[in-house]
This record gives structure tokens, sequence and C-alpha cells, in this order.
């Protein structure tokens, strides 16, 4: 998980961050990654904090600047077969109603969450040649 702007969390709310991290992981098979801090360029400073990770095709980066209210989800090409635009603008505004009640940890939380379900692979039943 990129650190950030450790000083905007707690230690207590970094542990559960990286709790919900590892359950968005467990949820979609995806790896999950979480900024808060500067994002000097905005989306652009987003892309290239996904592309540093270590497998950025499988890679979900939630990326939150809480001084300039910026909110950036960057998936993978991997990622995106499961997490479409629509899914992720779902979680964003899911998280972003948190964040204008001052609530970081549980916006994360929420967005995390509706991420890692809505990344979950369908299960294949039956599979057969033709």
């Amino acid at each position: 998980m990129p650190a950030g702007d450790v000083a905007v969390l707690t230690d207590h709310q970094r542990s559960e961050l990286t709790r919900l991290v590892q359950k968005a992981e467990k949820l979609s098979g995806l790896t999950f990654s979480v900024y808060v801090g500067d994002l000097a360029s905005g989306r652009k400073t987003a892309l290239s904090l996904h592309g540093q990770l270590q497998d950025p095709a499988m890679s979900v980066l939630v990326a939150v600047d809480p001084n300039e209210r910026e909110l950036h989800i960057v998936t993978g090409r991997q990622a995106r077969i499961g997490l479409t635009n629509h899914a992720c603008s779902l979680a964003a505004m899911s998280m972003t109603s948190s964040f204008n009640v001052g609530d970081l940890l549980g916006g994360l939380r929420d967005g995390l969450i509706a991420l890692g379900e809505q990344g979950r692979s369908a299960p294949v039943l039956h599979v057969r040649d033709v």
C-alpha cells in the first residue's frame, strides 16, 4: 500500500485499512492499494503511482487527496474486466458521501468493499469443449 501522508491516519486506522485492503483482495482476487496524500498533478499522479505497483495489470489503486478533495480509482488492464467504469463510479459515490462528512476511513471502507465485491470473477459452473 503506497504510504502517502501517514499523518492523516492514526496507527489504528492504518491497521484497519490494511485489513480492508486484504478483504477486498480476497473478495476479488485483485491486488488493491490505497494512497492517501498529496496528488500534485491529480489523475496524472494517480496513474504514475499505479504504474509503480508490483503487478499494475491486476491492480486497483484508490488515491485520495483529502486537502484537495480529490479521489481517483485507477484499474489495471486485467482488473478492468471485472471493475467497469460504472462499478468504479458507484464505489466513488459511496466514498465521497462519507468523505463529505469527514469520515475518511468509513469512505475507504465502503469503497474498498464495493470494489472488492464488484471485481469478483463469476464462478464457472460448467465448461465443455464444443
